[in-house]
Protein backbone atom coordinates (compact mmCIF):
# COMPACT_ATOMS: atom_id res chain seq x y z
CA UNK A 1 0.00 0.00 0.00
CA UNK A 2 1.49 3.37 -0.96
CA UNK A 3 2.29 5.92 1.74
CA UNK A 4 -0.35 8.33 0.38
CA UNK A 5 -3.09 5.74 0.79
CA UNK A 6 -1.95 4.99 4.33
CA UNK A 7 -2.00 8.69 5.19
CA UNK A 8 -5.53 9.00 3.82
CA UNK A 9 -6.57 6.19 6.13
CA UNK A 10 -4.64 7.05 9.31
CA UNK A 11 -4.87 10.85 9.28
CA UNK A 12 -8.67 10.99 9.78
CA UNK A 13 -8.49 8.23 12.39
CA UNK A 14 -5.77 10.13 14.25
CA UNK A 15 -7.83 13.33 14.15
CA UNK A 16 -10.88 11.45 15.46
CA UNK A 17 -8.85 9.91 18.30
CA UNK A 18 -7.40 13.32 19.23
CA UNK A 19 -10.89 14.86 19.27
CA UNK A 20 -12.22 12.07 21.48
CA UNK A 21 -9.28 12.51 23.87
CA UNK A 22 -9.85 16.28 24.12
CA UNK A 23 -13.58 15.79 24.76
CA UNK A 24 -12.88 13.23 27.49
CA UNK A 25 -10.22 15.41 29.14
CA UNK A 26 -12.58 18.40 29.10
CA UNK A 27 -15.34 16.36 30.71
CA UNK A 28 -13.01 15.06 33.43
CA UNK A 29 -11.73 18.57 34.20
CA UNK A 30 -15.26 19.95 34.44
CA UNK A 31 -16.08 17.32 37.06
CA UNK A 32 -13.07 18.33 39.11
CA UNK A 33 -13.90 22.03 39.23
CA UNK A 34 -16.90 23.80 40.68
CA UNK A 35 -19.01 25.64 38.16
CA UNK A 36 -19.68 29.35 38.55
CA UNK A 37 -23.24 30.49 38.17
CA UNK A 38 -25.61 33.12 39.42
CA UNK A 39 -27.94 32.04 42.22
CA UNK A 40 -29.44 35.41 43.03
CA UNK A 41 -32.18 35.16 45.62
CA UNK A 42 -30.47 32.36 47.52
CA UNK A 43 -29.13 33.31 50.94
CA UNK A 44 -25.36 33.79 51.17
CA UNK A 45 -23.55 30.77 52.57
CA UNK A 46 -23.22 27.12 51.72
CA UNK A 47 -26.38 25.31 50.63
CA UNK A 48 -26.86 21.58 50.14
CA UNK A 49 -29.65 20.53 47.75
CA UNK A 50 -31.02 17.09 48.68
CA UNK A 51 -33.97 14.75 48.22
CA UNK A 52 -35.39 11.90 50.29
CA UNK A 53 -34.28 9.14 47.91
CA UNK A 54 -30.73 10.33 47.47
CA UNK A 55 -28.12 7.72 48.46
CA UNK A 56 -25.27 10.21 48.07
CA UNK A 57 -26.79 12.97 50.20
CA UNK A 58 -25.93 11.55 53.63
CA UNK A 59 -22.17 11.34 52.96
CA UNK A 60 -22.10 14.91 51.58
CA UNK A 61 -24.11 16.17 54.57
CA UNK A 62 -21.60 14.43 56.88
CA UNK A 63 -18.67 16.04 55.07
CA UNK A 64 -20.22 19.50 55.35
CA UNK A 65 -20.86 18.97 59.07
CA UNK A 66 -17.26 17.75 59.50
CA UNK A 67 -15.76 20.80 57.76
CA UNK A 68 -18.29 23.59 58.41
CA UNK A 69 -20.13 22.39 61.50
CA UNK A 70 -23.82 21.53 61.83
CA UNK A 71 -24.82 25.19 61.58
CA UNK A 72 -22.32 26.00 58.81
CA UNK A 73 -24.63 25.23 55.89
CA UNK A 74 -28.28 25.20 54.89
CA UNK A 75 -30.01 22.11 53.57
CA UNK A 76 -32.61 22.64 50.86
CA UNK A 77 -34.87 19.60 50.49
CA UNK A 78 -36.79 18.88 47.30
CA UNK A 79 -39.92 17.91 49.25
CA UNK A 80 -39.96 21.23 51.12
CA UNK A 81 -38.72 23.75 48.53
CA UNK A 82 -38.96 22.39 44.97
CA UNK A 83 -39.25 25.96 43.64
CA UNK A 84 -35.61 26.64 44.59
CA UNK A 85 -34.50 23.61 42.58
CA UNK A 86 -36.35 24.93 39.54
CA UNK A 87 -35.28 28.57 39.99
CA UNK A 88 -31.61 27.66 40.34
CA UNK A 89 -31.67 24.79 37.80
CA UNK A 90 -30.51 22.12 40.22
CA UNK A 91 -31.00 18.91 38.23
CA UNK A 92 -29.08 16.45 40.40
CA UNK A 93 -28.68 15.74 44.07
CA UNK A 94 -26.62 16.11 46.04
CA UNK A 95 -25.59 19.53 44.77
CA UNK A 96 -23.68 21.94 46.98
CA UNK A 97 -23.48 25.67 46.34
CA UNK A 98 -21.36 28.34 48.01
CA UNK A 99 -23.18 31.63 47.45
CA UNK A 100 -21.69 35.03 48.18
CA UNK A 101 -23.57 38.20 49.11
CA UNK A 102 -24.05 39.25 45.49
CA UNK A 103 -25.63 35.94 44.48
CA UNK A 104 -22.59 34.52 42.67
CA UNK A 105 -22.10 30.84 43.42
CA UNK A 106 -19.64 28.00 43.07
CA UNK A 107 -21.62 24.81 42.46
CA UNK A 108 -20.52 21.20 42.85
CA UNK A 109 -22.56 18.10 41.99
CA UNK A 110 -21.84 15.02 44.08
CA UNK A 111 -19.23 14.77 46.83
CA UNK A 112 -17.16 17.97 47.05
CA UNK A 113 -13.51 17.53 48.06
CA UNK A 114 -12.68 18.59 51.63
CA UNK A 115 -10.24 21.25 50.42
CA UNK A 116 -12.94 22.78 48.26
CA UNK A 117 -15.37 23.00 51.17
CA UNK A 118 -12.64 24.57 53.32
CA UNK A 119 -12.05 27.20 50.62
CA UNK A 120 -15.77 27.88 50.39
CA UNK A 121 -15.73 29.33 53.88
CA UNK A 122 -13.53 32.18 52.68
CA UNK A 123 -15.46 32.56 49.39
CA UNK A 124 -18.69 32.99 51.31
CA UNK A 125 -17.20 35.25 53.99
CA UNK A 126 -15.36 37.62 51.66
CA UNK A 127 -18.55 39.32 50.41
Amino acid sequence: MPVEDMLQLWLPLGALAASAFIALATRILKRRRPRRRSMKGLEPGVSLFTSERCPGCDPVRSRLIEVLGAEGFREIKWTEQPDLFVTHTVDRVPTTAAVDGSGDALVWEGMPPIRLVQRWRSFVNQH
